[in-house]
Parts: C-alpha cells; structure tokens; sequence
C-alpha cells in the first residue's frame, strides 16, 4: 500500500455524515410518501427551528445553500479533505454525505409525509409535522456530519423512528459499545478501518432534562426509541448524528487474523497492510498485549479490535459485523 494511501486512510475526511454510492437507487424510503409536499408556511418553520438549536445550540451549524434538488448543500474541509452533506428537499428522503473520492453514505428520514424542507434559524432545514406530532430537522455540521432530529411535539407523538442506512456494499456496521455504531471498509485483508459513525443518541426534554433514549439494528434500518413519560416536559428534541471519513483510530481485525495474531504474535505480517510508515514501531512496543489480548478473544469466540492514538495502542474484542 502506498503512503499517500495511508495518508488518506488516516486523516479524517472533511465530510461527517452518517456516516455507498450516490445514485437513484442509493436509498429506499423507510417510509412511502403521501400527497402532503406543500412547504410549511415560514413561521412554523422558524418555530420549529428554534425548538431545535436550543437543544443543539448553533455553533457547529455549517454553512450551506440552496442547490437544485436540495434547501442545504454544505461543503466542508477537515483534515485536508472535502465532504458535500446534502439534506432532502422532502421529509422522507435522505441526507447524503460524499466524499471528495465519490464515497457516500446516506440516511432516509422518518417522514411520513412529502412535507418540504425550509432552512430556517442558524441554519437548521426543518419539515414541520413531517409526522403525527412530530417534526424532522437535518443540520450539516462543521466536522463534516450531520444531525437528523425528530421533535416530538406532544404525548401522542411516536416514541419509535426508523432511518434507512445506504452503506458501501463491502461494508460493516459494528457496535461501538457505547450505544452507536461504526461503519467500516476493508483497508487490506483482514482488517477493517472505519470510514463513518453513528454517535450514541440523545434526547432532551424541553427543561433541557435528558430523555431515555435507544439504537437498535433493524436489517438495513437504524431504530430509535425515545422513552417518555408522564413527567416529561413537550417537546423532546432527539438525536441521531452521523459522520463520514476516517474518524477513529480503530483497526478491527476479522476471525481468521485475530487468530494469527494470538498463535503467532502480534509482531507477524499481518499489520504490514495497514499501518502507515512510523506506526510499526509503537506497534511493536505494544506486541505482547496486544497478543495477549488476541488470545483472549480467540478463546472466546470474538475478534481484537484495536484503537491507536499518538503512539498508544488499546486493544479490545468485539463480536458481530466483520467479526467472522
């Protein structure tokens, strides 16, 4: 592998977003939509924006414009390299992040229904009553990502949202542990590097008190269920945040290399293929527990992961995704 391609692999790309190829068929709509596509009148949509930043705050909004097909196209650099988050110009089509190498990921929104998106705010493109006592919110973040908030209005909003994901055919979607996931391509064989994330979620009532909160995954559908009661305070602001490129450190390595690591040490040629110039030597430093660490997954039927910055390794076991 060359280095200008380590380079690339390494550095984080300048687009976050949840975190496969862009075309007509990049996503299926969870959810069909109905004759409802008037755009909201102005007020409900800076209402509704409002609701949101005061959760968010509006710092990290990126700048964007209007661009045929979508009310925000936002264009970002990070690490040396550009990404272009689009939002949908309907609340149950899909934001799309794509790097400046043409890789993409994508998420459909729970819209139920073809209402209009509107920029509103610091920048926030709302769809107001895009579902029963819900709005649907997208802001293209500086970082490179994107947040896609549901606001549930009252009671008899749904506690329950589905995002469609569009991945890269040849990629994994591994739990993170600590409530979000990590989309992953293979870097060279055996191993797996990250290429996006899905942060664990959040949400906030509307005393800023924090509200229980949820991922599952459905086959191709990231679930959110928000946990209200009747001490929560209307409306709740929810949260998944997406981000694509190179953003963590993490190498994950799949059955077979998690046992040549373990049988025959850490120091073999099995990181040849992924680890930049200089890193072999921190690598190295670290053999024995990272061998150790392999030896324990094997034994329990999981894979070694590996998380590395400014020269420190921390090995760990996962299990599920590339673990096969």
């Amino acid at each position: 592998m060359q280095t200008s391609t380590h380079r690339r692999q390494f550095s984080r790309l300048s687009i976050a977003a949840v975190s496969a190829t862009v075309g007509a068929a990049l996503f299926a709509s969870a959810i069909p939509a109905n004759a409802d596509t008037a755009t909201p009148h102005p007020g409900g949509a800076a209402q509704a924006a409002a609701v949101v930043e005061a959760a968010t705050g509006a710092a990290d909004i990126a700048p964007s414009e209007v661009a045929p097909g979508t009310p925000a196209k936002a264009v970002t650099a990070t690490g040396g390299a550009t990404v272009t988050i689009t939002t949908p110009d309907k609340a149950n089509g899909s934001i799309h992040a794509v790097g400046e190498d043409g890789s993409s990921f994508g998420l459909t929104l729970p819209g139920a229904k073809g209402v209009a998106g509107v920029k509103a705010g610091a920048g926030t493109v709302v769809y107001p009553n895009a579902a029963a006592s819900t709005d649907i919110a997208v802001q293209p973040t500086r970082d490179g990502g994107a947040r896609a908030l549901v606001t549930l209005k009252d009671d008899k909003a749904p506690e329950t949202h589905r995002f469609r994901l569009s991945l890269p055919q040849d990629a994994s979607v591994i739990e993170d542990g600590q409530g979000g996931y990590e989309i992953t391509r293979e870097a060279s064989e055996g191993v797996h590097i990250p290429v996006a994330t899905i942060d664990a979620p959040w949400a906030k009532d509307a005393n800023g008190e924090a509200v229980p909160t949820s991922y599952k995954l459905d086959g191709k559908d990231l679930v959110q269920t928000v946990e209200t009661n009747e001490k929560t305070a209307f409306p709740v602001v929810a949260d998944p945040k997406m981000t694509w490129g190179i953003v963590t450190g993490t190498a994950y390595f799949n059955k077979k290399e998690t046992k040549a690591i373990a049988y025959n040490g850490a120091l073999s040629g099995v990181v040849s293929g992924f680890l930049p110039p200089g890193l072999n030597i921190y690598w190295g430093a670290h053999a024995a527990v990272i061998t150790t660490t392999a030896l324990k997954a094997t034994k329990a039927k999981k894979c070694i992961k590996i998380k590395f910055a400014a020269g420190i390794f921390v090995p760990g076991q996962y299990s599920g995704g590339y673990c096969k």
